[in-house]
């Protein structure tokens, strides 16, 4: 079987508006995981998850940097390509 896979979710030309709702979407639903991932943490063990609150703060300044992709791209009429992959592999 094979130990790696490589899956396309995103591959397309989007206007300004469509490229902000996909991928604040994408991060805004990342995020919410990631919160509840340390809510849950709280809850069980009384600390904070650490990993997810670092993925969390690493998504936000995704976000900060799409968001000024995608209002620079408005400012010049631009349409976006974007290209997402995710690679799943198993864990030894």
């Amino acid at each position: 079987m094979e130990t790696m896979k490589k899956i396309n979710l995103i591959d397309g030309e989007f206007d300004s508006f469509e490229a902000r709702e996909l991928l604040m979407d994408l991060c805004n639903k990342n995020i919410n995981f990631n919160k509840v991932q340390n809510f849950s943490s709280q809850i069980r063990f009384g600390e904070e998850d650490e990993k997810a609150l670092h993925s969390i703060a690493q998504l936000r300044e995704s976000v900060t940097s799409i968001k000024e992709i995608l209002e620079d791209a408005k400012a010049q009429n631009k349409k976006l390509k974007i290209k997402s992959f995710v690679e799943i592999e198993y864990e030894e």
